[in-house]
């Protein structure tokens, strides 16, 4: 323990004024040097003159000086603000742990569909025309065996609904082959484009087989309906985008090949005549396509 001597010694002992800083008591001290006690001297005038600013300040908050100051200092901006006030876009500041919203850069697209792909045009009918058309309305159809499947309609609706669907389809990939895929070959279409639809007409293809085979009332009847058109739409969607496209590039008379493709649809797809001689009734297909083209095209 140290004596009390050496307490009455210390120079802690000896600050009079408890408030000043233990570093400026020491320096006023004995074993202090020279360059610490002129040290000592600026650090306590620099602390008397804000204590005095400090003092003037409270002293005259009652008058209308100080108002009058404060008014000014209030219109006139700092300068840890001026910075940002000059910058016209500055961005508001964030708090910590804030989320900073953010529009998305790519909103996302539109679903690709057999209508919103399906190609416009202004010039003379021609095969793609054609070919766009029997998409559209085989997509309705599927739309509306879809409707049926919802609502358990009885099997022979469904059934009559899907052998039509499958008529059509069977003849439409039957004229691609036959006529326009070759064509477009010729024209320097790219080639692994029709290689890929002819395997997409086959899987196509062995599906409607089982549709045809199958009962309404049977297993997996309408689930094979449903892929079957997932399958369509997919190919009906590359063809919009990516085929048809390259064929009008290419220079094709696509003009002289619809009437190639007219030809022989109605060779594979006859219309109500042939029903008509036989009972006098329209086939399930031309009806079923009636009824479609009259809600597809009746607006225009």
């Amino acid at each position: 323990m140290p004596d009390d001597k050496s307490k009455r010694g210390s120079p802690d002992n000896k600050r009079l004024n408890k408030s000043e800083p233990y570093e400026v008591a020491y320096a006023k001290s004995k074993r202090a040097g020279a360059a610490r006690k002129s040290a000592s001297k600026t650090a306590s005038k620099t602390s008397t003159k804000s204590a005095s600013k400090t003092a003037s300040k409270t002293a005259s908050k009652g008058n209308g000086g100080s108002a009058r100051r404060a008014g000014a200092a209030a219109k006139r901006p700092s300068k840890s603000a001026a910075p940002a006030m000059k910058r016209a876009n500055a961005a508001p500041r964030r708090l910590p742990g804030a989320a900073l919203a953010r529009a998305t850069p790519n909103p996302p697209k539109e679903e690709k569909t057999v209508e919103n792909t399906a190609p416009r045009t202004m010039r003379e009918a021609d095969a793609v025309d054609l070919l766009t058309d029997d998409h559209l309305r085989v997509s309705a159809l599927f739309k509306q065996f879809d409707k049926l499947a919802k609502k358990e309609a009885p099997g022979e609706q469904r059934q009559a609904l899907a052998q039509a669907i499958c008529a059509m389809l069977k003849a439409h990939t039957t004229i691609e082959e036959e006529i326009f895929y070759p064509a477009a070959r010729a024209a320097g279409v790219d080639a692994d484009l029709l290689d890929e639809a002819d395997i997409e007409h086959a899987s196509a293809k062995d599906l409607i087989a089982q549709i045809e085979a199958a009962s309404a009332d049977g297993d997996h009847y309408d689930a094979k309906v449903k892929v079957l058109g997932e399958y369509i739409t997919h190919h009906v969607v590359e063809e919009h985008t990516e085929m048809f496209p390259k064929c009008r590039r290419t220079g094709m008379d696509l003009v002289t090949l619809r009437g190639e493709l007219e030809s022989r649809k109605m060779a594979l797809l006859p219309d109500d005549d042939a029903s008509a001689e036989n009972d006098g009734a329209p086939g399930p297909v031309a009806s079923i396509l009636a009824r479609i083209n009259q809600t597809l095209f009746s607006k225009a």
